[in-house]
């Protein structure tokens, strides 16, 4: 349901970021041994193993493009079984998390949805923990569904290079937030900043699903990232949690806060992306 990208291609080398099951990777270079240098949507790069991933040629990419699909919509990790009824640990084929892509018919009347996963293997999942892709990339911006993904992910761990809600960092826990509501972003926090609309450091002015960022004030250099909500926020440092900007709340934070930048009203612009007008995702002619 997830695999890493890493900074070398070995096993031992830091993870850079992550990718989930059904999201499309462009491959660079097979450099051996294995592993690949690729590419993901948000333009990031590193090196992954072959072992997570399902080498697709342009027709069968174009077929995937035009399929029927859904997405996975649960804040909480669900299964997929090999037959319809069986609820036995021994029938799961995979693990799946929220915005994992398979290929099925949705039907809202029927508890299980049968899909198929990118290497081609068919099992049953919940629909109700699932969504019809073609409908889902037509939300509109809604600042409660990012942050409610968000909340729903408070006590999970700190993971450098984690951007799933099994564990993550703080610009992964702000990517799959957003990634809830459709909406791709930046990598890295340092990325994410020179994105949007830059709105100071008011924060008596700020709206819920706006973007924190936190560094040296001497450099200017930035280190975290967090999502505003109400003059709280909640974000990944140690583990996913919530803090104020508020300096007479008990839930005050001593991080070194730099400025903010809101996303709302900049989809789509430089390093922001719909899902739907992503080409790797949809056919785009």
């Amino acid at each position: 349901s997830v695999c890493g990208l890493r900074t070398q291609p070995k096993l031992s080398a830091e993870m850079a970021t992550q990718s989930i099951m059904g999201h499309p990777i462009r491959l660079l270079e097979n450099v051996g041994d294995g592993w690949w240098r690729a590419q993901t949507p948000d333009g990031y790069i590193g090196y992954l193993s072959s072992a997570s991933i399902e080498v697709k040629s342009p027709e069968r990419m174009e077929a995937w493009r035009n399929a029927e699909r859904v997405i996975v919509t649960s804040v909480y990790q669900t299964d997929i079984y090999r037959t319809e009824k069986s609820k036995s640990p021994r029938n799961i084929i995979s693990d799946a998390v929220l915005g994992d892509i398979l290929v099925g018919r949705y039907d809202a009347k029927s508890e299980k949805t049968l899909v198929t996963l990118p290497d081609g293997r068919k099992g049953y999942i919940a629909t109700s923990a699932i969504a019809p892709f073609s409908k889902w990339v037509k939300q509109s911006f809604d600042a409660q569904k990012i942050l409610d993904t968000a909340y729903s992910m408070e006590g999970t761990y700190y993971l450098w290079g984690g951007t799933s809600i099994k564990a993550c960092d703080c610009s992964g826990l702000a990517k799959i937030s957003y990634l809830s509501n459709g909406i791709i972003l930046m990598r890295d926090a340092s990325q994410q900043v020179k994105t949007g609309k830059n709105i100071g450091t008011d924060w008596t002015t700020f709206q819920p699903g706006d973007l924190l960022f936190f560094g040296n004030k001497e450099t200017g250099r930035i280190t975290h990232v967090a999502i505003h909500d109400n003059n709280d926020y909640v974000h990944s440092s140690g583990r996913v949690k919530r803090n104020s900007l508020n300096p007479e709340s008990p839930l005050y934070g001593s991080h070194s806060f730099i400025t903010a930048v809101r996303i709302k009203g900049s989809i789509p612009s430089e390093g922001i992306t719909r899902v739907e007008n992503h080409p790797w995702f949809f056919d785009k002619k």
